[in-house]
Parts: C-alpha cells; sequence; structure tokens
C-alpha cells in the first residue's frame, strides 16, 4: 500500500515552496501490505471499562506474523495499558474509535524507574498510525501527581517512535498525554500531516511533537497544549537534518522550538505558512553552555502572531538567564558552545504582543547570521539583543505602543533599523 493520494499532495507541497526550502524531496512513506485485520477478532471489547491490553497485543502480534497489514480498531472506548507495535503495520481508527491509556497509576507498568510509555516501538520500519479516531492519555491523574510530587518517576509519553523509518501519522487526534504527546526519536523519512493535539493550558510538560532525526514533514497540524507545541530535540551526537513544517497551527503552548538543548547540531529547517494564536513563544531557539552545537539555514517564513507573548525568543542561557547577562562574562569556547549561521525570518507579522523579542548570546560566541526581511512587530515594549553581531533588518519595523525604544541593545551590533 503506497498511498498514492498522500505522495501527490507531499509531491506538491514541496514542489510549492522549493525555492525556499533547504530540501525538495519529500520523505519516504511507509508500504504496509495489503492486508486487514480488526481488534475486535482478537477479543478487545470498546466498552470503556475493560481493560484490553492483552487482546490489543496479541491481535498486533497477529498482524506481526501474517507479515504485517492494517490493523483496524472499531468505533468504541477501547482501554488498554501500554502497547508495542512492530514493522509493517498501520495501526488505524475509525472515526469514533478511542484507544484510552489506563490513568490507574497504581497498576501502570513500569521498569528502570519510569513509568512505560503507552504506545512505543523502536528499532522497525514502515509505520503508520491513521483514521479519524482519538488516542487518549488521559492524562489528568498523572499532573495531579506530579504537581503533588515533582520528583514522581518519569511519567509517560504517549506515541514513541525510537531509531524507526518511514512513519506517516495522519488524521488521529491525540489528546491528554501523561507527558509528551508524539515523538519520534532519531528517526528518518517522517511524515506526520493532519493531525490534532490537544492539552489544556495548564497541563505539564504535554509537547504536541518532539521530533529528532532526519527527513521530516509536518504539514497541516492544529497544536493546541501545555508546553512546546512542537520543540525539535537534536540528538548529542548526530546532526538533525531536512525539516520541513507547514501550515500548522499554533494555539496555547510554547511555540516552535528548537531544544533544549543543540549539542548535534542542525540544519536545513524551513518553517513556512504557520499562525501563531496566543502562543508563550513563536520562533524558539533555546540552548546553553554546555548543550551547544551549530544551528545553521534555518528559514522561517510567511508567519502570522496574535497575542504572543514573546515572538522571537533566541536564547543561550536556558533554563535560567542571569539577572544581568549583558555583564556575564565570557568562558572558554568548547564543541559544546551555542553557534548560529544562516537564520532568515521573512513575511512574518506579530501583533498584541507584551514584547517584540529576545535575543541573548553569549560573550564568547555572540549570536550572529541572523536576518529580518518584511517582519513587521507590534508590542508593549522593543526588542532585547544582547551579546549578538551583524543582526539585518531589512523592509522590518518595530512598532512599540508604549515607551521606550524599538531596540534594547547591550553589546550588539544591528544593522537597518531606524
Amino acid at each position: 500500500m503506497t498511498h498514492p493520494r498522500i505522495l501527490a499532495g507531499l509531491l506538491v507541497l514541496h514542489l510549492s515552496i522549493s525555492a525556499h526550502a533547504q530540501s525538495t524531496t519529500p520523505p519516504a512513506l511507509p508500504v504496509i501490505p495489503d492486508k486487514t485485520f480488526s481488534v475486535a477478532d482478537y477479543g478487545a471489547v470498546g466498552d470503556g471499562k475493560t481493560l484490553n491490553t492483552a487482546a490489543l497485543q496479541k491481535a498486533i502480534e497477529a498482524v506481526t506474523q501474517a507479515g504485517g497489514g492494517t490493523l483496524t480498531i472499531p468505533a468504541g472506548r477501547f482501554l488498554t495499558g501500554p502497547l508495542t507495535l512492530a514493522s509493517s503495520i498501520n495501526l488505524q481508527l475509525a472515526k469514533d474509535a478511542v484507544l484510552l491509556f489506563s490513568d490507574d497509576i497504581t497498576t501502570f507498568p513500569s521498569s528502570n524507574k519510569r513509568y512505560q510509555n503507552c504506545l512505543s516501538v523502536g528499532d522497525a520500519h514502515d509505520l503508520e498510525i491513521s483514521g479519524e479516531g482519538t488516542i487518549d492519555g488521559q492524562g489528568a491523574a498523572w499532573w495531579k501527581a506530579y504537581r503533588a510530587d515533582a520528583n514522581m518517576m518519569h511519567r509517560p509519553m504517549m506515541v514513541t517512535f525510537t531509531h524507526c523509518s518511514r512513519i506517516l501519522v495522519t488524521g488521529v487526534h491525540l489528546t491528554n498525554s501523561p507527558m509528551f504527546h508524539l515523538v519520534p526519536g532519531h528517526c528518518t523519512d517522517v511524515t506526520i500531516k493532519d493531525i490534532v493535539i490537544t492539552a489544556p493550558a495548564d497541563s505539564v510538560n504535554t509537547d504536541g511533537i518532539d521530533p529528532s532525526g532526519s527527513n521530516y514533514l509536518i504539514d497541516g497540524c492544529t497544536i493546541d497544549t501545555g508546553d512546546d507545541n512542537i520543540a525539535i530535540k537534536p540528538g548529542e551526537t548526530e546532526k538533525d537534518h531536512d525539516y520541513l513544517i507547514a501550515h500548522c497551527h499554533f494555539l496555547h503552548g510554547h511555540g516552535m522550538s528548537i531544544g533544549s538543548g543543540t549539542a548535534g547540531g542542525i540544519e536545513n529547517l524551513t518553517v513556512t505558512d504557520c499562525t501563531f494564536d496566543g502562543t508563550t513563544s513563536g520562533i524558539r531557539i533555546k540552548t546553553s553552555r554546555g548543550r551547544g552545537g551549530l544551528a545553521q539555514n534555518l528559514t522561517y517564513q510567511n508567519l502570522t502572531m496574535k497575542g504572543v507573548k514573546n515572538p522571537i525568543l533566541l536564547t543561550d542561557y536556558y533554563p535560567k538567564s542571569p539577572a544581568t547577562p549583558d555583564e556575564d562574562p565570557a568562558q572558554p569556547v568548547t564543541p559544546l558552545t551555542p553557534a548560529f549561521a544562516n537564520i532568515t525570518i521573512s513575511n512574518l507579522t506579530s501583533t498584541d504582543s507584551p514584547t517584540a523579542g529576545t535575543i541573548w548570546g553569549l560573550p564568547e560566541m555572540p549570536i550572529s547570521g541572523l536576518t529580518f526581511t518584511n517582519v513587521h512587530l507590534t508590542a508593549e515594549k522593543g526588542m532585547k539583543i544582547v551579546h549578538a553581531k551583524g543582526i539585518r533588518f531589512s523592509d522590518s519595523d518595530i512598532t512599540v505602543v508604549s515607551s521606550g525604544e524599538k531596540l534594547i541593545l547591550s553589546d550588539a551590533e544591528v544593522n537597518g533599523l531606524n
């Protein structure tokens, strides 16, 4: 099964923005054998009460033994504990189907001082999660437990792929994860298209999508969570590269992030035609001494922001900034000192923000290689830039609604903005 309509759509999307994107080759899609199975045939009951862990895992194993295929979950509420997927499977949720993960913390399986992730797979290939149904992590009990004891065991992430290739996640609704929702870690050829991720704005660490690896397309997704909407998390040694993030809608959450940490480096990222409404941050890169690497060839274009607390937030002082970063003494440069090169932000409009932005580099490695073109920011206060050089503005403006300067500079060199 080669998904011809999806493949055609991805080719059109890549070609339409190829003038700006760093890569014009869409990710390879999974190939799923043309066989269909139903979890109902293996004893799963969608009454919302029966624990279906054994029946669902039995169904997955049956599909694997048959060489792969599509495993359907019909309408109903299928309560389960942790599940493990395998190669060459499309887990397809019908409309009104809910895969409901248990919120009984006292019986939820754990190992190595952390709870098992809800739906996971590692070292696999040709994987798909599709359909109009919902995967619900019932996170409220987990968030309450974490607020009561921040030292509790690591909470489950909801959907994790680790060292996998040829992944497609499309159509589904992911909601209320105990922790991060969708984590493709160290994966290649990943397509995430037209999904919705939701969790309350005050939920704890409920990142939407936390990818790492190479050759990604994230397109047409709506993400409304309590933490990072999308956070690219480069590995400590391997370099992340070739990401295209397009037509996404960011609501509550911490925005379009890289980090925390950039140790392995990241290059060739394009974020295009996205909207941000009420997010904490818009464009966000968060790293620090000892966790840094080279972030280069990053393009952000055609973005609209409204009510974003910090439209542009680039900081080498994450998670805690000194009270006076402009007085921070320089330290020796190491391979883990954060560095930036060739970052372009263009065709961006932001309104109703408390601040126009924050750019905090390091005295030993100022942020450089950053260009703003046709960027229009309206905010209560101007943009603060510390330890930076060669920041260039072209056909851009900052409108300060209250009193104060457009730019608040310290050890910073900025050109092109009057």
